[in-house]
């Protein structure tokens, strides 16, 4: 998605939410300032990686049992939290999305050992933007929700999920299923707000639509 077509949907997004522009913007100028050195990978990289199926995995709270339906043929994107889980059972996945709200130590294990990470800055995750991205080793895309400038990009979405849909949509993936996902029931996360989190998994479930394969 293009950032002409999601600014009138993210700014929807963040008056429903009485969330603050000015800070997006903040945290992607330092998150740019931290990867000016850093290798980006090109699209070619990405698409290929990516390949034309993906299955995006989710936080759900069956996650570990349905990735038994997991298909070779797929590469597998984790989005948030789902990829400290999958590493836990053994699985690293081939991409992952993150905002650095959940287990980051496993995040970055996930990436030395060879996943693509899309890493997102937003106006409330600064502080780990600046703790986390000097840790990275091995290239990554910078993410944001603001509008794009220079090292930053913006394929729209804005929670980890959705974003990891528009992201394969983006890069011109065919096929995209979900695994472990439940929009209705999110897996609860230690001091979120839940009217919050069901705020957000409203638009997640607006921006999806129509884009993936099942549900």
């Amino acid at each position: 998605m293009e950032w002409a077509e999601w600014r009138p949907l993210y700014l929807q997004i963040m008056d429903d939410l009485g969330f603050d522009t000015r800070a997006d913007m903040e945290s992607a100028k330092k998150l740019s300032s931290l990867v000016i050195s850093k290798r980006i990978p090109d699209y070619r990289t990405i698409v290929e990686k990516l390949g034309q199926r993906v299955s995006i995995a989710g936080a759900a709270a069956s996650l570990e049992d349905d990735v038994g339906i997991l298909s070779e043929k797929y590469s597998m994107i984790s989005a948030g939290s789902a990829t400290a889980r999958l590493m836990m059972i053994g699985i690293v996945p081939d991409i992952l999305v993150t905002d650095l709200d959940g287990d980051v130590d496993y995040e970055i294990e996930a990436i030395e050992k060879g996943a693509l990470a899309f890493i997102h800055a937003h106006g409330d995750n600064v502080t780990m933007v600046k703790e986390v991205v000097p840790r990275l080793t091995r290239p990554f895309v910078p993410t944001v929700q603001c509008r794009p400038f220079g090292n930053v990009y913006n394929f729209g979405g804005f929670t980890d999920g959705d974003r990891a849909v528009l992201i394969a949509a983006h890069f011109g993936v065919e096929h995209i299923r979900t695994v472990g996902w439940d929009l209705d029931h999110p897996y609860p996360k230690e001091g979120s707000d839940p009217v919050l989190k069901s705020k957000k998994m409203k638009w997640a479930r607006k921006i999806v639509s129509g884009r993936i394969d099942d549900m």
